[in-house]
């Protein structure tokens, strides 16, 4: 069925979802802002030994000053063995003009090009070093700022210094790296113009703000993306990277004087600028009326968006916005006067409530989508009201001590994720400084009920407002499926030789060839990263109940935090042959009722520990899990709330015909999906309808929702939801014994059924390659997805071998083969990956997927097919085995760098039936690997010549 994303319930975490739209991939989220008492600071001292300036401390975190004026702040955290390294540069898309909107995103790009010491040529770029060690890096751009971030063990903080220190001032900026990477980006911006969502708020920007650049998009308009020359890009460059404009943020497992003496010596030899930074000097004058603009084009579900002026984020009023943002509410926050006005009543299947912390005057958003049938003026009208109620009557207390309690919970979650809490920093710097971040908790917890009214008549105001609605333009056929035998593909597909020839300048011309699929290995190695010193075998103790519920507990103190994770064998395939969404509305209903909870109550109780929509399931083939960080206190509140929703769910009919109705909106929108509908048809085309992986068309699974019944459920609930597949992880700040109390009160006495064995029939692959073209309007962006069922599972011998054979291949879109030759060099697309699915058990599929411009189609999967061809004649060099190998091992390092992390990791290596010993054992796994195992792995479960390809889009 068709997917849902959450949004988070704290004002700071909706505050950054835009950032997460411009950027080589998506940031890590973040949480609310963290509480601070303000002090005074001292008289600047030096810091020994380093020539660095100590300005001030407060809470842990300490702010130095170089000679070069650069800001540096350092939070030492060593709960976990990794590091964050964050330069932030003062300059976003506030700072451009027509002509050059999205340089700064742009350049962003363009900072992992090389610089001229290192550089992908001589195999010491950026990226070739940083794919060696595991690290998780990337960049983003929004209004107020440009970042850059490496996530590694920490061993490697020397590394990341140099490497920022060296990206400041030096980089190469050549034309072919411009010409090559423009592609890149303005797929970026064709991916995003696909959704009506991101077209609706780049028009809302643009048409409420005439003056004040807020007007651009981050990533630019298209014709600038496309013209912006070298020189602008340089001068951009020569303009804002240097120290004064920049803050060094380092969070993590590292010591103070050894840290500040490395970041002088790369940073500190730095000049200053030549001249003052540019400030940004245009004000937007106030609106004078109304504003209104339509969208219309081919989509899925009509859409209302409103925005209101509101001040700059050190203005006196963002606290109570943020109050107001937190009582509105929305789609997942179901206590909510949104939800119940909008989502609880079927007007809307999603609704929000936003404003974004900016360094100028910005907008506070709400809106909808609606539900078909129900028109457009209908949703506003409820929007206007609610935005009305709060200036015609106080907020009720209980509403908004929920707010305060939530934001301060949410506190102590963000302070135990020291990465996510170094990119909280980095906003705070770009809207003011950090302490606007430390002092942010005292003054919305001074939020009064008056001033949530004085501040609701203050900006609330329909001459202080732009209205927008997406129009959604019906279409003649939405999906008209085409298909081509592998013998038409191969042989007489003339456009396809068009594109070889475009591709190698001569069709027989081989050296070109050859030269084109060449890609870059580090020349400069990396020491691998270190095996973790503990191992989990010793800290993780494992209990399993008289019921057969396995628990796995890990004691992780100092955080007031820990990481839940829970998973039971329960997913699509013990229905699959009765309704293809049974399960999904199963699981969507769990949280919405039980015996002695009602849905308000169950809502209210995670908003007042900080977490909503905590208690919402996934559902896939085989598994129904849940899992969210809390506070360590909170642990018997939320096991008495999932206790309950687990085995008493009320599935009332009431619920049931909400729910189908929400899922008929999801199903339209999903329809109107470029990806979704490549993967749709891609699973029903490959299997046969009574394999669990087989999908029916959405329009098929659509006609099926209404026959989804109460006693449906009902069984399906009885069948697959017991305490004898059930397994829970807790890892975090809490005595081992307290725990196990907690879990055995509530769950101790539940008893249900023997575990249902699973049981996957064989798929085979087929004998050759089909291509099935999906078309829909109005889209700028193709999805296209090829591949074919595969054998691999988790407990496989040679499953590390075929993991690092992908991974080589297409684990990312950066340093892989084919991102390095489909997007670095022929800038194709934005994104291209490889990746097994699911291996639990066998038959899931091997893929490659990627997006592309309309008019790059066949020049795409030309190329595409090229390098498979040539991956698999030449296999993985040694080289890059042992990148991967690097990257394997460090990743899994960072990626257990939380509670929450180590707790999902846990569950999934018992569901697997690995055990935790499995954890210890990975590294040695990895190392292990060869070369000849690699490329045997990659023969045995990679048949590009016998793949399905699924184009969906307009072309």
């Amino acid at each position: 069925m068709a997917g849902k994303q959450k949004r988070s319930a704290n004002s700071a975490a909706n505050s950054n979802a835009r950032n997460k739209k411009v950027g080589r991939a998506q940031t890590l989220s973040t949480n609310t802002k963290i509480k601070r008492k303000r002090i005074s600071a001292p008289k600047p001292v030096a810091a020994s030994k380093t020539r660095v300036t100590k300005i001030v401390e407060r809470d842990k975190i300490t702010e130095y000053r170089l000679k070069n004026n650069l800001k540096v702040l350092l939070l030492p955290n060593d709960s976990a063995p990794v590091v964050t390294v964050l330069v932030l540069y003062k300059v976003g898309s506030r700072n451009e003009a027509v002509g050059f909107t999205g340089a700064t995103h742009f350049l962003e790009h363009m900072l992992f090009k090389g610089t001229h010491k290192h550089n992908a040529e001589k195999g010491n770029g950026i990226d070739e070093l940083l794919t060696q060690i595991g690290a998780y890096w990337n960049a983003t751009t929004w209004f107020d700022r440009t970042s850059y971030f490496e996530v590694v063990p920490s061993e490697y903080l020397e590394l990341c210094l140099s490497l920022e220190a060296d990206r400041m001032r030096n980089l190469r900026l050549r034309q072919e790296d411009r010409d090559s990477e423009m592609s890149v980006v303005r797929n970026e911006l064709e991916r995003g113009e696909n959704y009506p969502d991101e077209a609706l708020e780049k028009e809302l920007y643009a048409i409420s703000f005439r003056e004040h650049p807020y007007h651009h998009p981050t990533i630019g308009w298209r014709t600038d993306v496309e013209g912006v020359p070298m020189e602008r890009l340089k001068e951009f460059y020569d303009t804002f990277y240097w120290p004064e404009n920049a803050t060094l943020i380092v969070v993590g497992d590292f010591k103070t004087e050894p840290a500040l003496k490395m970041i002088n010596k790369y940073f500190g030899v730095i000049k200053s600028a030549p001249k003052a930074i540019p400030s940004v000097y245009t004000i937007e004058p106030p609106q004078e009326g109304e504003r209104r603009f339509e969208i219309t084009r081919a989509g899925d579900l009509p859409r209302v968006w409103i925005g209101y002026h509101i001040p700059e984020a050190v203005h006196r009023d963002t606290y109570a916005l943020s109050a107001i943002r937190h009582i509105l509410g929305g789609t997942y926050e179901r206590s909510s006067r949104l939800y119940n006005s909008l989502i609880d009543s079927g007007v809307a299947c999603d609704s929000f409530a936003r404003h974004y912390d900016l360094k100028d005057p910005g907008l506070f958003m709400v809106g909808a989508m609606l539900n078909p049938g129900v028109p457009i003026s209908k949703a506003e009208d409820i929007l206007h009201a609610e935005l009305n109620k709060l200036i015609e009557e106080p907020v009720k207390a209980d509403e908004l001590k929920r707010a305060k309690v939530a934001n301060l919970k949410g506190t102590i979650l963000s302070k135990a994720e020291p990465n996510s809490f170094a990119f909280m920093l980095a906003e705070s710097e770009s809207r003011s400084d950090w302490h606007w971040l430390m002092d942010y908790d005292d003054r919305f917890e001074a939020v009064t009920a008056s001033d949530i009214t004085a501040v609701a008549k203050r900006y609330f105001k329909k001459e202080n407002r732009t209205v927008g609605h997406f129009i959604p333009r019906q279409q003649d056929s939405q999906i008209a499926p085409g298909e081509k035998d592998g013998h038409e593909l191969a042989k007489t597909d003339s456009t396809k030789k068009v594109e070889q020839a475009k591709l190698s300048k001569t069709g027989s011309d081989k050296a070109a060839k050859a030269a084109r699929l060449e890609y870059n290995v580090p020349q400069v190695k990396v020491a691998k990263p270190k095996s973790p010193t503990t191992r989990f075998a010793s800290r993780v103790e494992k209990k399993v109940l008289a019921n057969g519920i396995t628990l796995l507990l890990m004691r992780s103190p100092g955080t007031k935090s820990l990481g839940i994770s829970g998973v039971l064998k329960a997913g699509k395939y013990f229905s699959y042959e009765k309704n293809s969404n049974l399960a999904d509305v199963m699981v969507d209903l769990l949280p919405k009722g039980s015996i002695n909870y009602n849905k308000m109550a169950i809502a209210q109780a995670l908003e007042n520990m900080g977490i909503p929509g905590a208690l919402d399931f996934a559902v896939d083939n085989f598994r129904v899990a849940f899992g969210t960080h809390l506070v360590a206190s909170d642990l018997d509140e939320y096991c008495k709330l999932l206790n309950d929703i687990l085995r008493n769910p009320s599935f009332s009919e009431d619920e049931l015909a909400k729910s189908k109705v929400e899922w008929e909106s999801r199903f339209q929108e999903a329809m109107n999906n470029t990806k979704m509908l490549a993967w749709n048809a891609f699973r029903n085309k490959i299997y046969q309808p009574r394999h669990p992986y087989f999908e029916k068309m959405l329009a098929d699974e659509l006609a099926d929702l209404p026959r989804v019944s109460r006693a449906g459920i009902i069984d399906l609930h009885k069948e697959s939801i017991s305490p004898s597949s059930m397994i829970i992880s807790l890892v975090g700040d809490i005595e081992l014994n307290q725990a196990t109390k907690i879990v055995e009160k509530y769950f101790g006495n539940w008893i249900g059924h023997k575990a249902l064995p699973i049981n996957v029939p064989e798929v085979g692959i087929p004998k050759d390659t089909k291509r099935i073209e999906i078309k829909l309007a109005d889209k700028q962006s193709v999805d296209i997805v090829m591949g074919h069922p595969c054998g691999l599972r988790r407990t496989s011998p040679d499953f590390y071998a075929a993991r690092l054979a992908n991974s080589a291949l297409g684990q990312d879109t950066i340093t892989s083969r084919l991102g390095q030759i489909v997007r670095e060099k022929a800038g194709l697309t934005y994104g291209i990956y490889s990746s097994f699915s699911d291996t639990a058990f066998a038959g899931a599929p091997w893929s490659v997927t990627l997006s592309v411009n309309p008019n790059n189609i066949d020049r795409a999967l030309t190329l595409v097919s090229q390098v498979l061809t040539d991956y698999l004649e030449r296999g993985i060099s040694k080289d890059e085995l042992s990148k991967e190998i690097g990257r394997a091992v460090g990743s899994f390092k960072v990626g257990l760098a939380s509670s929450l992390g180590i707790a999902r990791a846990l569950t999934e290596f018992e569901f697997l039936g690995l055990g935790v010993n499995a954890l210890d054992e990975i590294t040695d796994q990895f190392l292990g690997v060869t070369r000849e195992a690699a490329n045997a792995a990659a023969a045995k479960y990679m048949h590009p010549k016998q793949a399905l390809t699924v184009i969906a889009g307009t072309f």
